[in-house]
């Protein structure tokens, strides 16, 4: 257990979907990984995805990490962007396990990833939080510099769905097991969002859906003019209703001006004295 996992922020979070964060005096026990397998330009968490912001952490110490936040009182152990850590997190997971760990987990991911590797993660993962970014393979090459997106993403989905269903809460509306698929809407992309809605259909229309109004153009989305402002709100609705059409009745639809994206102040040490 030598190798380490490098690691942005960890702390309670208050931004993600209600059976994700709880009440206001609850929260997801939040962990910011360092680096991604995607290479979005509108990336909100640039600084951590694309420059590796963060320290290293052993596989003991994130497991104590887990314990930690669920001493505080977190919800749920809220792992975002874990792909390319996902062998070393396994491994904490079962540890922390060991030593009493017993909030939920969820796998809080940008959808591309591999069935073979899922199905390694089965047996420690409760929740799919994915975000499914593109319908459109063109347009996820452009923008995340990948190809293949959406064939690979909804094989994801698909095995995300056989391994957990959907969305189980407890008697607290808490999120127990299941998937909740996000789906950030671009501006001028409105067919990439309706192919994304459609995937997503086709698999199951109780899929709890998570509709996000939240972009803004940072990073490097400059460069590319339609991108390089904020969303229509027209533009939006135009979405919500392909979502209605599609039989997607399940989950929430973000309000214009708020974050379900947490940005960490990174000049701030964590709130835990770990």
């Amino acid at each position: 257990m030598n190798e380490k996992i490098k690691i942005a922020w960890f702390g309670k979070h208050f931004g993600e979907e209600p059976p994700i964060s709880g009440s206001e005096n609850q929260g997801a026990g939040a962990i910011f990984f360092s680096g991604c397998n995607l290479h979005c330009v509108f990336c909100q968490n640039f600084q951590i995805s694309q420059n590796s912001l963060g320290k290293y952490f052993s596989v003991e110490e994130l497991s104590e990490i887990m314990l930690e936040l669920q001493r505080a009182g977190a919800v749920c152990i809220d792992l975002v962007t874990p792909t390319i850590w996902w062998q070393l997190i396994r491994q904490s997971i079962l540890l922390a396990r060991e030593k009493g760990l017993n909030l939920p987990i969820v796998w809080n991911s940008n959808a591309f990833e591999s069935v073979e590797m899922l199905q390694q993660i089965e047996d420690v993962v409760d929740i799919y939080l994915p975000d499914f970014k593109y319908g459109d393979e063109k347009i996820a090459e452009k923008y995340s510099q990948v190809k293949n997106y959406p064939a690979v993403a909804e094989s994801a989905l698909r095995e995300m769905f056989r391994q957990k269903g959907n969305l189980q809460l407890d008697e607290n509306g808490i999120a127990k097991t299941g998937i909740i698929v996000r789906h950030l809407v671009l501006p001028d992309n409105l067919e990439n969002s309706f192919k994304a809605l459609q995937i997503i259909s086709n698999i199951d229309k109780e899929i709890h859906v998570s509709l996000m109004n939240q972009y803004f153009p940072v990073f490097n989305a400059g460069d590319f003019s339609e991108i390089n402002k904020t969303l229509d709100e027209s533009d939006f609705e135009k979405v919500f209703d392909k979502q209605s059409e599609s039989g997607l009745n399940n989950g929430w639809v973000q309000e214009r001006g708020s974050s379900e994206t947490f940005v960490p102040d990174f000049e701030k040490t964590n709130p835990f004295s770990f």
